[in-house]
């Protein structure tokens, strides 16, 4: 099965249309274009600067988040545990949103999805912040960082994808004539 294949789904009419590998970017009305076999992805420059400027600023709120709050030298590393958690609650209500509420657009997704909420974010600051309780000799508190955090995570995702759901429900019900089916 070629590549295409695999990203395909049935056509009313027949055959085969492939799915969209970005729904912000690709429109699935557009039959794709035949693009030389390359090992480089197509960048789109727009989407490129948007990605950047989200990330100065995502990278430069974390910054100023860890001056105004640093963690205590051998304690539990709050700052980077809150910034996590938060991040996780933002990107599942930001892709609810802009999945089913905001106008189809090339630029929110990568800008404060990937950009800003992806340095706001990182997976290396857990790891580092373990390393550094590890280091110091406090085994438990780093594995209950670790747990807490990855589960923190999972349920702070969740609350969002709740979230967004219950605000894209609402815009939809307000939009909808009295009376009319939703």
């Amino acid at each position: 099965m070629s590549d295409e294949q695999s990203r395909a789904i049935p056509d009313p009419v027949g055959g085969l249309r492939a799915l969209p590998i970005d729904p912000d970017v690709d429109d699935p009305e557009t039959p794709p274009r035949r693009r030389p076999a390359s090992r480089w992805p197509r960048l789109a420059p727009g989407v490129l600067v948007a990605v950047f400027v989200g990330g100065v600023l995502g990278g430069g709120a974390r910054y100023g988040i860890g001056l105004a709050a640093p963690p205590a030298v051998d304690g539990f590393p709050w700052d980077i545990f809150a910034i996590n958690l938060s991040g996780a609650f933002a990107l599942s209500v930001l892709l609810v949103l802009v999945l089913e509420v905001f106008p189809p657009t090339r630029y929110v997704r990568p800008a404060l999805g990937t950009g800003f909420l992806g340095a706001f974010t990182t997976f290396s600051s857990l790891a580092t912040a373990t390393d550094h309780l590890l280091a110091h000799g406090h085994p438990m508190l780093a594995i209950a960082y670790t747990v807490g955090s990855l589960f923190g995570g999972l349920i702070a995702a969740s609350v969002g994808l709740t979230c967004g759901r219950v605000i894209s429900a609402n815009r939809h019900r307000a939009r909808t004539p009295e009376g009319a089916p939703t």
